[in-house]
């Protein structure tokens, strides 16, 4: 079995983790502004999720709001991984299909036909012109059915990759989120000892040692990479080389086979 089983339930817990900071951190960052008695006066009055404004660019809802697009695009994904399984399961099937070619191919082999010269007469002659027809449909289903095994195993890989890919994106975001928490209750007379962070204004700059950076973003570039890459890999498993060779180009499975497959014996 594939491991894609693994990377959807990563998908599924990095889901959960970017949907609760979504709906939290707009009053988690409020807080800790109010608590740590910080102020932002910037370009647009925008507060800045980071300890300086990114060369991105980006302002703590931008962030937000591009956390909630990598959420709504792997959400529709998620849940359909079932053919990464079901086309490894398929392979082992075509194997099965292109063993029985090969053997059907084998049986009509010229040594095998021992009535192409043994028959003789008007069915001798019928016979052998069907021949031809015999052996050329046998490779081309020995070829297809071995053709569609490799190709439901490459898919199958590319569809791991793809589920994989993500996951450790969703994953890294996941784990790289900033969360704010109010400051710690004032100081009494008669606490013990100790070194907490008092707060300072900034103009427009929220300056702390946390940076959220370009962490959505990257993710998404990630994600999206991945999926071009499983196409790239679904596309060059379903092609075949042209009758004219590879300069030619390639044609789709179903092309290759309705210009090539020879005619049943006996159709007009």
């Amino acid at each position: 079995m594939s491991t894609v089983s693994a990377s959807v339930s990563s998908m599924n817990t990095a889901l959960g983790t970017l949907r609760t900071y979504g709906t939290t951190i707009d009053g988690e960052y409020m807080a800790y502004v109010n608590s740590h008695n910080l102020h932002t006066c910037g370009p647009q009055g925008v507060h800045y999720i980071d300890g300086f404004r990114p060369g991105s660019g980006h302002s703590w809802g931008e962030y937000r709001d591009q956390v909630a697009a990598v959420v709504t695009w792997a959400e529709n994904y998620v849940d359909d991984s079932a053919w990464v399984d079901a086309l490894d399961r398929r392979s082992t099937k075509w194997q099965t299909a292109s063993g029985h070619a090969s053997d059907a191919s084998d049986d009509v082999d010229t040594k095998k036909l021992p009535a192409v010269d043994s028959w003789k007469g008007p069915a001798g002659r019928a016979y052998r012109e069907v021949v031809p027809q015999m052996r050329s449909g046998a490779s081309y289903a020995e070829y297809g059915t071995l053709h569609m095994k490799t190709a439901s195993a490459s898919i199958s890989t590319a569809g791991e990759t793809f589920f994989s890919q993500v996951a450790s994106a969703l994953s890294t975001l996941a784990s790289s989120l900033t969360h704010y928490t109010p400051a710690p209750p004032p100081r009494q007379e008669g606490d013990p000892p100790s070194v907490s962070a008092q707060g300072s204004w900034s103009c427009g700059l929220l300056h702390d040692t946390d940076d959220a950076g370009n962490h959505p973003w990257t993710a998404m570039t990630a994600c999206e990479g991945a999926l071009t890459t499983l196409d790239t890999e679904v596309d060059r498993a379903l092609r075949i080389t042209g009758a004219g060779g590879p300069a030619a180009g390639f044609v789709s499975v179903p092309e290759y086979f309705t210009d090539v497959w020879p005619a049943a014996p006996g159709a007009s």
